[in-house]
């Protein structure tokens, strides 16, 4: 075992889920000593093709079956709500050797998804945009579209950390000392678990971020002007309603402040 090697196994070690032996990465993770590590340790793996290091796209014509993407219930009803039109996705597949083994041939899933007539004057491309993943696990036991949605659930894991890096600031730590840097992250777990609690009882089912739940618990939605030599503070109808559906939800009473006159 080469010393590559070994470096490549302590930097993927991390990233794997242990317990359920699964890897899902994007094409940063797609070369040699990944692939090698994961073979190793037995780990399953869907990984976004990388076409410097698989050349996938140069093999979709290889692909003679294709096969619809069937949306689920959930999607269907949450397009109509939408009022959009979901696209036309299609799957195939084709067999991938790698040019650092002479025995291994490795499943590439292919999803393409159909462009409309107006995309496709607008971006000026052809009639698809292809996307590729490369897997090691068997099809005779997963679908095509298993492995496809399998490898997007991946994506909830890049939105909180690009939640964490932005929505928190936590791209920049701004101390000089670790330790004060480590309360610094610390104090935004907390406000990160407190937004996340807020979010989930404001809508379980589409819990905002920490960006739209500033926008509409903190930022002040009103404005203040002078007009007839008398300051008037503008407040939006939709935010009253939302101050109000708060105030009967939490049963508050009407308080009126006293004047003071001293």
């Amino acid at each position: 075992m080469g010393s590559a090697y070994q470096s490549s196994t302590y930097a993927v070690i991390p990233i794997l889920n242990r317990r359920s032996g699964y890897l899902s990465a994007d094409s940063a993770y797609c070369y040699q000593d990944v692939f090698k590590t994961c073979i190793h340790l037995g780990v399953l793996f869907t990984i976004t093709a990388n076409q410097a290091t698989t050349g996938w796209e140069d093999h979709i014509a290889e692909i003679t079956k294709w096969e619809l993407y069937t949306y689920s219930q959930k999607e269907q009803e949450m397009a109509r709500e939408r009022g959009i039109t979901l696209p036309i996705v299609e799957l195939g597949r084709f067999y991938w050797q790698p040019s650092w083994s002479e025995s291994l041939r490795l499943p590439v899933v292919v999803k393409r998804q159909k462009y409309g007539p107006e995309e496709q004057m607008r971006l000026g491309l052809g009639d698809y945009k292809y996307y590729g993943v490369v897997t090691n696990h068997s099809l005779l036991e997963w679908t095509l579209q298993e492995i496809i949605e399998h490898h997007n659930k991946r994506g909830d894991a890049e939105n909180f950390i690009r939640e964490e890096k932005y929505g928190y600031d936590l791209k920049h730590f701004p101390c000089l000392e670790l330790k004060a840097n480590h309360a610094f992250g610390l104090i935004a777990m907390a406000a990160h678990n407190v937004l996340r609690w807020v979010a989930i009882h404001d809508n379980p089912s589409r819990p905002s971020f920490a960006k739209g739940l500033r926008r509409k618990f903190i930022d002040i939605p009103a404005i203040v002007v002078s007009h007839a030599r008398l300051l008037v503070c503008r407040v939006s109808e939709i935010a009253i309603q939302e101050v109000n559906r708060l105030r009967e939800a939490l049963e508050l009473k009407p308080y009126s402040s006293p004047i003071s006159t001293g």
